[in-house]
C-alpha cells in the first residue's frame, strides 16, 4: 500500500515529461518566508485548508498524529530551524491531552504559535493532495497496486534518473511504508536496492566510505546550523562546485540548499575551484543581511559508472561514458603524459592557452599534490581528494583575504568535502570539513569544528589514499594552495 507521504514522494521522483511535474518535493513545498509578522504564527497567513493539508503533507504514518519522536523532523520538513530541546518544549506546549503525539487540532494550534511564523502556505501540497485522493478509489487513505497503476500509466516510462523509483514501484507493486521525515529521501533510501548498479556503489563505498545522500547531507547540515541560529531569513548561501550540469540537477545538493535557504550565489568555475576569486567573494559578502550570517559549501566533483569506474559517469540522454570530473581527470592526465613542468593542457599552442586558464590553473596546483599517488588503489579518486584540499585552500585565502569579513557578518559557516555523481540511486556528498567561525576581532575568527556534531567520525582513508602520510598532507592547512 502506498501512503500519502509516500505518494509525494513517488511525484517528485517522476520525469520532468511526465503529467506531475508540478508535484512538489520535500524542500520545496513550504518555504520559510519573512512576510509574515514575527508576531502572529504560521496560521495568520492560512486557511483551514492550508492547515489540514500542510498536516497531512508531514503526517509521514498516516495515522493522525505526529508522535514527539518524530517532531523535529517533522518541523525541519516546515522549515523550521530549531534545537532539539526547544522542540521538545513546543511539543509539550501544544500537546494538550499528553496522548505523545500532536493531532490534527493541536496542529493547528501549533501553527498560531510565533516560532512558526514565516512559514507560507504552497498550493503544490494541495494539488498533491487532491491527486492523492483522485487514485485513492476506495477512500481507504492509501493507494493499492491496482490504484497505483492508473498513476503509472500515466507518468512516462523513459530512462531518466528521476523516473526509475516510479517505474520500479508500479513494475513490482512494492509495497511502500514511509520511515523518513522527508518523502523524497524516504523513497530514495528505500528504492534504491531495486535499481543501483551493484560495482559502482561497492567502490563508492571503498573510496568514500561516509559519504551521504544529497538529502541528507542537506537535513543535516540545515540541523546543526539551526541549533546555531542560522535561518534563511538572516544567511546567505554561496557554493563552490564545478559547472558541470551534472551538479545542478533539481533533487541534488546545490538545488536543495538554494531552495532551504532561498538564494545561492556562485562561486565555482571547473573543479569546484572558487574563480569569482576574492572580487567574487567580496560581491557575495556585500549581499549579507545586516548582521548575518554566511554559509558556504564547496566541493569538486567525480563520477563513478556502473563498472565501477572512478572518474566516469553515463550522463541523461547518452548512451557512452563521459569524465566527471573532465577537468580533474583531464588535468592528471596532462601532468601524467607530459610531466607538469612542460606540459600545455590545450596541447602546446600559447594563443590557444589563453582561453584555458582555468584547466591551466588547475594543472599548476594539483601537480605539486601528487606525491605519494602510487600507492593509492585508484588514481582519480586520490585526485579528487586532492581536488578537494585545493578547493578548501583558496576558500580559506578568500575568507581570510578579505579583511572587512566581520564587518558585514557576524559568523561564517563552511562545509566542504566532495561530490558524487551516479547515473543511478541519486548523487552523495562525502562530508570532509564541517567548521564555524565566529567574529572574536582576529581576521580568521574563533574556529569551531562541527564535523563530529553533525557527521560522527571522519572516515577512515589510509585505504584509499594508500598511507598514513597522505592522509596527514590531505588534512595539512599549513602550506595553502593560492591562485
Amino acid at each position: 500500500m502506498i501512503k500519502a507521504a509516500a505518494f509525494f514522494a513517488l511525484l517528485s521522483q517522476s520525469s520532468p515529461a511526465a503529467a506531475f511535474t508540478s508535484a512538489p518535493t520535500t524542500a520545496s513545498r513550504i518555504r520559510a518566508t519573512s512576510t509574515i509578522p514575527s508576531s502572529l504564527g504560521a496560521s495568520a497567513a492560512f486557511s483551514n485548508e492550508d492547515l489540514e493539508t500542510t498536516f497531512f503533507s508531514i503526517d509521514i504514518e498516516a495515522s493522525g498524529s505526529i508522535p514527539k519522536a518524530s517532531f523535529a523532523d517533522a518541523l525541519a520538513d516546515l522549515g523550521v530551524a530549531i534545537d532539539d530541546s526547544a522542540a521538545d518544549a513546543l511539543f509539550d506546549k501544544y500537546d494538550a491531552d499528553r496522548g505523545g503525539s500532536i493531532d490534527l487540532d493541536e496542529f493547528k494550534q501549533l501553527m498560531s504559535d510565533p516560532a512558526m511564523s514565516g512559514i507560507k502556505p504552497q498550493r503544490d501540497v494541495k494539488f498533491a493532495m487532491d491527486l492523492f485522493k483522485k487514485y485513492d478509489e476506495d477512500g481507504s487513505g492509501s493507494i493499492d497496486k491496482g490504484e497505483f497503476r492508473a498513476v503509472a500509466n500515466e507518468i512516462q516510462a523513459d530512462a531518466r534518473r528521476r523516473s526509475l523509483i516510479s517505474v520500479a514501484a508500479a513494475a513490482i507493486g512494492a509495497t511502500i511504508v514511509a520511515d523518513y521525515s522527508q518523502e523524497y529521501q524516504w523513497a530514495q533510501k528505500n528504492f534504491r536496492s531495486l535499481y543501483i548498479e551493484p560495482l559502482a556503489e561497492e567502490t563508492q563505498n571503498k573510496a568514500f566510505p561516509t559519504a551521504l545522500l544529497s538529502g541528507d547531507l542537506d537535513l543535516a547540515i540545515a540541523k546543526t546550523l539551526g541549533a546555531r541560529g542560522f535561518t534563511p531569513a538572516n544567511t546567505i548561501f554561496a557554493h563552490s562546485v564545478c559547472s558541470d550540469e551534472v551538479n545542478n540537477k533539481d533533487e541534488q545538493l546545490v538545488a536543495l540548499m538554494v531552495n532551504r535557504w532561498q538564494e545561492g550565489f556562485s562561486l565555482g568555475g571547473l573543479a569546484g575551484l572558487p574563480f569569482a576569486g576574492k572580487s567574487g567573494f567580496r560581491a557575495f559578502l556585500h549581499h549579507v543581511p545586516d548582521e548575518g550570517k554566511l554559509l558556504v559549501c564547496f566541493a569538486p566533483h567525480v563520477g563513478i559508472d556502473a563498472a565501477g569506474k572512478v572518474g566516469a559517469l553515463q550522463r541523461d540522454g547518452q548512451t557512452k561514458v563521459s569524465k566527471a570530473c573532465g577537468a580533474a581527470v583531464g588535468a592528471y592526465g596532462v601532468i601524467s603524459s607530459k610531466g607538469a613542468a612542460t606540459s600545455k593542457p590545450s596541447g602546446g599552442n600559447d594563443d590557444t592557452d589563453l582561453f584555458d586558464p582555468q584547466l591551466n590553473t588547475i594543472v599548476h596546483l594539483l601537480e605539486p599534490r601528487l606525491g605519494g599517488i602510487e600507492k593509492a588503489v585508484d588514481p582519480i579518486s586520490f585526485v579528487t581528494y586532492q581536488m578537494y584540499a585545493i578547493v578548501r585552500d583558496l576558500i580559506d585565502e578568500c575568507v581570510e583575504g578579505t579583511p572587512d569579513v566581520w564587518d558585514f557578518a557576524n559568523e561564517v559557516s563552511i562545509i566542504g568535502g566532495i561530490m558524487i555523481n551516479r547515473y543511478k540511486g541519486g548523487d552523495f556528498f562525502q562530508p570532509l570539513s564541517f567548521e564555524t567561525r565566529v567574529k572574536d576581532g582576529s581576521s580568521r575568527g574563533k574556529v569551531i569544528d562541527l564535523y563530529d556534531e553533525a557527521f560522527g567520525n571522519k572516515p577512515d582513508l589510509v585505504g584509499v589514499l594508500g598511507s598514513e602520510e597522505a592522509v596527514a598532507n590531505l588534512y595539512d592547512r599549513s602550506k595553502r594552495a593560492k591562485l
